[in-house]
């Protein structure tokens, strides 16, 4: 009976093992600086071609910059290194063209400021895409690094 506790220690420590490699990895803030096509939005799977949506994070100055669409985004990065993986887009501004269709712009604009927090997609490094969620834990965007 002895024998058989051991052995299913054994199998038990060798599974979790197993388990522990399938974990994903975790994203930092220096992680996010660059240049991101938005692949996926509310839930909708973007081609990058098409959108030309880029979002671009210079994480030394805490910037945004980059593509709407048809207007150039800017703005400021919320970041605090106490607070790891909540990022915020509290102030974002666009060149005023019209465009004859502009409503994925828009949708974008409505969605950056309601973005709270930043997790990795994958399991290995290095980072290729990030998953940016709301303050319910909606999936509201998917980058894909350029």
């Amino acid at each position: 009976m002895r024998k058989y506790f051991y052995v299913c220690l054994v199998v038990l420590g060798i599974s979790c093992l197993g388990c522990k490699s399938h974990s994903k990895v975790t994203a930092s803030f220096s992680d996010l600086n660059g240049e991101w096509n938005i692949i996926e939005m509310n839930g909708k799977v973007l081609n990058p071609v098409e959108t030309k949506q880029v979002i671009g994070i210079e994480t030394s100055s805490k910037r945004l910059y980059g593509n709407a669409g048809c207007n150039r985004i800017m703005g400021e990065v919320e970041y605090e290194s106490s607070h790891k993986h909540i990022i915020k887009f509290p102030h974002i501004g666009t060149t005023r063209m019209a465009c004859p269709d502009m409503s994925g712009e828009n949708e974008l604009l409505e969605t950056l400021p309601k973005v709270v927090r930043f997790e990795a997609v994958g399991k290995e490094k290095p980072i290729t895409e990030i998953a940016l969620y709301s303050l319910n834990n909606t999936k509201l965007m998917v980058l894909q690094r350029k």
